[in-house]
């Protein structure tokens, strides 16, 4: 009997990690996936743990029959699991009026998003707390063997929560998705729960069961006629609109193409009114609307312009392939490495025809891969997701521009994307400070209408003046879009400022200033 609470267990503890990657991975689409935000729903997740192990701790000693105790437990758990598909699906709305109530007070908008997670999370995990002194007193015989049976049930559960997590992340998620995930783990917790059930001595176990079966299938057939919206509106987007029918609206005139989840975050994909494709990973939208063409559009006619004939190209960040399209008219050896290989599904099936043809694709994170390829490039544009958080932000810091700076031929050019809008001014002296401290040669251009920034830099001085990089640009725009970009700061006064402002820190991976700064702007919308 021990040994079946002890696999119960650890069959509880698979659930419960199933459940946390699944809630996180659901919630970030809302929240968003930065520190505050994911700090905060594991901090949620742990004082649910908390409260629960101290109220278990009480009911184990008050009660003698633990099995049905802790079966009952199960069952709550697998109950409230499943309350949680239609929570988080009927969430962006009250989010919305949370974010347009408190952004400009990041301190109560963070408090506010704690209590959203909480009424989503805190019952469930309160109850995964509880089970565990109620389990560590029912396996523990003596006095003289608690260490040792606290101890196994630790291990049972650990070693379940292992499980549960890898399964979630690499397996459930990427192939039946988030909510099929969440019903498998409320399955577990309902098997768990009809066992103990039926191994307890209860003498109304039957009765307990029939209302058991009752009190699941409810939530159950809620769980699985719940839907969640194509397109939501979450942390990303919120500050773009000032009522959420506006949002309604423009979600309403767009065409879904492509809406999946991978092991890397989920990928969606639509074509907005004016015809242009519309990329969202993680929450995110990475392009490319009109406002955004000009950009992504220079970070391949700079850098090209700027170098004297490039042979080879790498593009870090595949969005709806705008920068790759542009790269191709120009350069024959052509690399991507992108992180989500949904990204690289979607466009490669609604994306232009023949984009990645005679391209060598890397589904990598840009970081490892540079650091593993002996391949030498010419020119690498980066133009990677919002930096926001660090599986993103440290492709802004000192040491991956070494990294990049290591992996380009003599005389090779480094093309930068700044997200100008989601900065100060002092953020944006710290990013031409960090990029200039590992390319001594340096132009800053800015595109006017987009409040986009771009960053050009090389170890060895450019071959072509700033007139002369104007005018070749101009030539290679074949695109028919205006490119209104001007120069912002040129080599020398980059060098000035990277010598002289000393007050500002450099972004650097032991202190990734950029990511928590880019975060909280987007909350506040407010720059300097």
């Amino acid at each position: 009997m021990r040994l079946i609470v002890l696999i119960a267990f650890g069959l509880s503890g698979a659930a419960a990690l199933i459940y946390e990657v699944a809630w996180t991975r659901a919630l970030s689409l809302v929240m968003g996936s930065t520190t505050y935000a994911l700090s905060t729903m594991l901090s949620t997740f742990m004082a649910g743990l908390a409260i629960g192990a101290f109220i278990g701790g009480r009911l184990a000693d008050r009660n003698k029959n633990l099995m049905m105790l802790f079966g009952l437990l199960e069952l709550g758990i697998g109950v409230f699991g499943l309350i949680t598909v239609p929570l988080i699906n009927s969430l962006p709305p009250v989010y919305f009026k949370v974010f347009r109530a408190y952004h400009l007070s990041p301190s109560l908008y963070f408090v506010f998003q704690f209590f959203l997670c909480a009424g989503i999370m805190l019952i469930p995990t309160t109850l995964m707390g509880a089970t565990f002194p109620v389990v560590s007193k029912k396996i523990t015989a003596r006095m003289d063997v608690m260490g040792r049976s606290v101890g196994s049930a630790y291990s049972f559960n650990t070693l379940g929560a292992i499980i549960g997590s890898f399964s979630a992340g690499f397996l459930l998620i990427p192939f039946a998705g988030v909510k099929m995930a969440t019903l498998i783990a409320a399955f577990l917790n309902v098997a768990v729960a009809f066992s103990m059930i039926v191994l307890s001595k209860a003498r109304l176990k039957g009765i307990a069961i029939a209302v058991s079966i009752i009190f699941f299938a409810a939530p159950l057939i809620a769980a699985m006629l719940s839907k969640e919206e194509e397109l939501t509106i979450n942390y990303y987007k919120a500050e773009r609109f000032k009522t959420y029918n506006e949002f309604l609206n423009f979600r309403d005139s767009n065409i879904f193409l492509f809406n999946r989840d991978y092991r890397e975050g989920r990928v969606k994909l639509w074509r907005d009114r004016n015809g242009f494709l519309i990329l969202e990973a993680g929450g995110k939208i990475e392009g490319t609307a009109p406002e955004d063409m000009a950009n992504t559009l220079l970070l391949s006619y700079l850098p090209i312009a700027s170098h004297q004939g490039a042979e080879s190209y790498l593009t870090i960040g595949l969005g709806t392939g705008v920068t790759l399209s542009a790269a191709k008219d120009y350069v024959s050896d052509l690399y991507l490495v992108e992180i989500n290989k949904g990204v690289i599904d979607a466009i490669r099936t609604f994306g232009m025809p023949g984009l990645l043809d005679n391209v060598d694709v890397k589904i990598n994170d840009a970081r490892n891969y540079l650091l593993l390829t002996e391949k030498k490039f010419d020119i690498i544009s980066a133009e990677p997701s919002y930096p926001t958080e660090a599986s993103t932000g440290n492709l802004f810091t000192r040491e991956f521009y070494e990294i990049a700076a290591s992996s380009l031929n003599p005389g090779g050019i480094y093309c930068q994307w700044l997200p100008y809008y989601q900065l100060s001014n002092d953020d944006v002296t710290m990013m031409i400070r960090t990029f200039g401290s590992v390319f001594e040669h340096v132009h800053l251009w800015k595109v006017k209408h987009s409040y986009d920034l771009i960053l050009v830099g090389s170890e060895a001085p450019f071959t072509f003046n700033v007139e002369e990089i104007k005018k070749r640009t101009i030539e290679l725009n074949k695109s028919g879009v205006e490119l209104p970009f001007v120069l912002s700061r040129g080599p020398e006064q980059v060098r000035e400022i990277v010598k002289q402002r000393l007050d500002v820190p450099l972004n650097t991976d032991d202190r990734p200033v950029l990511e928590f700064h880019a975060a909280r702007n987007l909350i506040t919308g407010v720059q300097d």
